[in-house]
C-alpha cells in the first residue's frame, strides 16, 4: 500500500510540474487571422468637349482649344501613367495632325494636359505628340491614390485661312497604364 501512496504522490507531483511549467500548459493560445483583399480598381472616363468637333482651323494664328476631360480613379498606390496617341501621327510629316482625306492637306497640332498635382504630376504637360509618334505620358502618378480627379486636354496649333475646304480629322486616344 505504501507503494501505491508513493506512486500517487509521484504522479501528482509530475502533474503539478507539467501545469506550472511555462510552455507546457494544458490551455494553448490560439488566434484568428483577420485578412482581406482589396483589388486594384483603376479607371478613366474620357469625355470630348463640343469644341473637339468644331475646331476653328481656318482662323489665323495660335490656337489653344480645350477638347476634352479625363476623369481618373485609381486605388493602386504604386501609380499609373496616362498616355496619349494620335491616329494620324505616322503620316508624314511625323507628329499629330488633322488630315482632310479628300485634299490630303493637314494641320499639325500638339496635345497639352492640365493635371491635378497629386502623386507628383506636373500641373501642365505641353507639346505632346508635336514631333513624335510614340505614345507619350500626359500624366504620371506615383505613390498616391486618386479619387475623382480630372485632367483637361487641350490642342495647340496655328490656324491657317489657306487650308483647302474639307473635313479635317484625327483621333486622340488616352490610355491608363498601371505601374
Amino acid at each position: 500500500m505504501k507503494n501505491k501512496i508513493t506512486a500517487v504522490r509521484v504522479f501528482a507531483l509530475l502533474a503539478l510540474s507539467f501545469i506550472a511549467a511555462p510552455g507546457n500548459s494544458l490551455a494553448a493560445d490560439q488566434g484568428i487571422l483577420l485578412q482581406g483583399i482589396v483589388s486594384a480598381n483603376c479607371s478613366i472616363a474620357v469625355t470630348a468637349d463640343p469644341a473637339a468637333s468644331a475646331l476653328p482651323l481656318a482662323v489665323a494664328g495660335a490656337q489653344r482649344i480645350k477638347v476634352g476631360t479625363v476623369l481618373q480613379n485609381c486605388n493602386k498606390k504604386t501609380g499609373y501613367t496616362l498616355k496619349v496617341e494620335s491616329a494620324n501621327c505616322a503620316a508624314l510629316p511625323v507628329g499629330a495632325k488633322v488630315i482632310d482625306p479628300v485634299s490630303g492637306e493637314s494641320l499639325p497640332y500638339s496635345v497639352e494636359f492640365n493635371n491635378p498635382t497629386t502623386g507628383g504630376s506636373p500641373a501642365i504637360v505641353a507639346n505632346l505628340l508635336a514631333n513624335t509618334c510614340q505614345a507619350v505620358a500626359g500624366r504620371e502618378v506615383t505613390n498616391a491614390k486618386v479619387v475623382t480627379e480630372s485632367s483637361q486636354i487641350y490642342v495647340n496649333y496655328t490656324g491657317s485661312p489657306l487650308l483647302a475646304a474639307g473635313t479635317y480629322q484625327d483621333t486622340v486616344t488616352v490610355t491608363l497604364n498601371l505601374k
